[in-house]
């Protein structure tokens, strides 16, 4: 039976946890045993692999793992059985009464529900990326990575989030959304928010963005927008 996009992160979300908290059996269960592991630089192969496992286990030990939280994930259905989960999670590492963080990204490749590939590489110590939870008008939710939003525009009450692979329409003002945004976004018209790193070109009076769409700028403002945009493309 095929798996829905829920129990696919289900189950990446379990693995990641079994893996870093050393359940050994579990890990067995749930992975092919010509499984290929990459953790940061380091491969091997084997489910069982002991020194991929050990390396994993280095920088936070199972017992000091406190809690996992996952920011994101993609999934790619290339078939019916044969399925690509990836994204970004954070563990908080319990030591003498303090709790550090650490993110990761993954990467799992799954094949009749079992794991055939896996890759987990540490980020750093800071969250790489911000992450909008977007909800649409008929109530789906979207946890959109900020690299992926090219503009928002004001349609009425509402606002439509252009995304490079979707278009959302939510009930949340361009007000509202202009607060939630990093430095990256600039408000160029009272009905557009532009990502500056998505920008293609400026031409006179028109932000040209990376999806090919044109978002107006006023003419009285253009001088100071377009300065505004160059000091942060800098």
């Amino acid at each position: 039976m095929e798996r829905n996009n829920s129990e696919i992160i289900n189950a990446a979300e379990h693995l990641l946890y079994i893996i870093h908290t050393g359940q050994r059996r579990k890990i067995h269960n749930l992975c092919t045993k010509s499984i290929l592991w990459k953790y940061n630089h380091n491969c091997s192969e084997g489910v069982l692999n002991d020194n991929l496992l050990i390396n994993v286990n280095t920088l936070i030990k199972p017992s000091e793992v406190k809690r996992i939280k996952y920011i994101y994930h993609r999934i790619n259905k290339q078939s019916s059985n044969h399925i690509i989960a990836t994204g970004i999670y954070c563990i908080y590492k319990s030591v003498d009464k303090s709790t550090k963080e650490y993110y990761f990204d993954y990467t799992i490749n799954f094949v009749d529900s079992l794991a055939y590939y896996i890759h987990i590489s540490l980020i750093g110590n800071k969250n790489p990326t911000k992450i909008h939870r977007i909800i649409s008008v008929k109530e789906n939710i979207y946890n959109m990575d900020e690299t992926e939003i090219l503009y928002i525009e004001a349609m009425g009450s509402h606002t439509l989030w252009h995304c490079v692979t979707v278009t959302i329409e939510t009930m949340i003002s361009l007000k509202d959304a202009e607060i939630k945004l990093s430095d990256n976004f600039v408000k160029i018209h009272r009905s557009y928010i532009v990502n500056v790193t998505k920008i293609k070109e400026v031409i006179r009076c028109r932000a040209v963005m990376e999806n090919g769409d044109e978002i107006p700028i006023p003419y009285k403002k253009f001088v100071s927008i377009k300065n505004k945009l160059l000091e942060k493309e800098c």
